[in-house]
């Protein structure tokens, strides 16, 4: 049985007269009386009643009329969401971030996203920057958010927002009274910062920034999340060096200064080297733009 049958038997049934329906097919009456004989034979009953005059459905036609249109509708509508799906208009993007990304980027491009994108199914997931390079890897997500540098030479990267790093400091603090604070008097004291595992590249870059003839600064407290470490700043168990979009969790107790030499913090969109989802491609063109 062919889909073509199908339709030239809707055409028919519908016409209730074979030139008719041959016409409104494009084809003539010859081959299309062939076609409904080979799917009525294939079908073992007979669909319609054909006179000189006239043409009838029989009630199997009738019957089968019913279903072949539902099932030619439902083809209809896989076919359009086939291709929205491919322009990227419809289906899924699976986006996993660090959480420092929610002040920075991810909550205003997500709201662009789903206002010219209603169709498409988003997924967010809060991960650490290893966790996102296993399963963009594993395929289990379409894009990853995470702060440079990462060691992913297999993975295609697209830096999508630049910030300088600014201290934390407890509000009392004798550095705080400062209009910019030199990046060594930062390093002199206690940090609080997140741990390695969680983004070794980020944490190396400003370990080693603070880093003196003396060594790496002494760190007070770990921290995975970033309104945690404030919190702790808060509480004056130590400063941080953090992103300037940080700036935003205007916790009480906490001042933010500009820091002399600090350095470039990047985040970037990590995809797939190969075919990436038109999906994905649409959000890092919102989040470059």
């Amino acid at each position: 049985m062919e889909l073509r049958q199908l339709r030239y038997f809707v055409a028919v049934a519908e016409e209730l007269h074979f030139r008719r329906a041959a016409a409104r097919l494009h084809m003539s009456q010859p081959p299309l009386s062939h076609q409904l004989q080979l799917l009525e034979e294939e079908l073992g009953c007979p669909l319609m009643l054909r006179s000189r005059r006239r043409v009838e459905l029989t009630a199997a036609g009738e019957a089968f009329l019913n279903d072949v249109r539902g099932l030619l509708d439902g083809l209809g509508e896989a076919v359009q969401t086939a291709r929205r799906v491919h322009a990227g208009t419809a289906g899924q993007l699976r986006i996993s971030f660090v959480g420092s990304a929610l002040l920075s980027l991810v909550p205003e491009v997500v709201r662009r996203y789903r206002a010219t994108h209603p169709d498409v199914e988003i997924q967010l997931r809060e991960r650490s920057t290893e966790e996102q390079l296993r399963e963009l890897r594993a395929g289990s997500i379409d894009l990853a958010l995470v702060p440079l540098p990462v060691d992913a030479p297999d993975l295609r990267t697209e830096v999508l927002r630049r910030e300088r790093a600014v201290a934390a400091l407890p509000a009392a603090h004798p550095l705080a009274a400062l209009k910019q604070v030199p990046l060594r008097r930062l390093a002199a004291e206690p940090l609080v910062m997140f741990p390695r595992e969680q983004a070794p590249g980020l944490h190396d870059r400003l370990l080693a920034s603070l880093s003196g003839p003396d060594g790496p600064p002494s760190v007070a407290q770990y921290a995975p999340e970033t309104q945690t470490i404030i919190g702790l700043v808060a509480a004056e168990i130590g400063v941080s060096l953090v992103q300037a979009s940080v700036q935003r969790l205007a916790l009480p107790g906490v001042t933010y200064r500009p820091v002399r030499g600090a350095p470039t913090i990047e985040l970037a969109a990590l995809l797939p080297a190969g075919d990436t989802p038109p999906q994905a491609r649409e959000f890092v063109g919102l989040a470059r733009a």
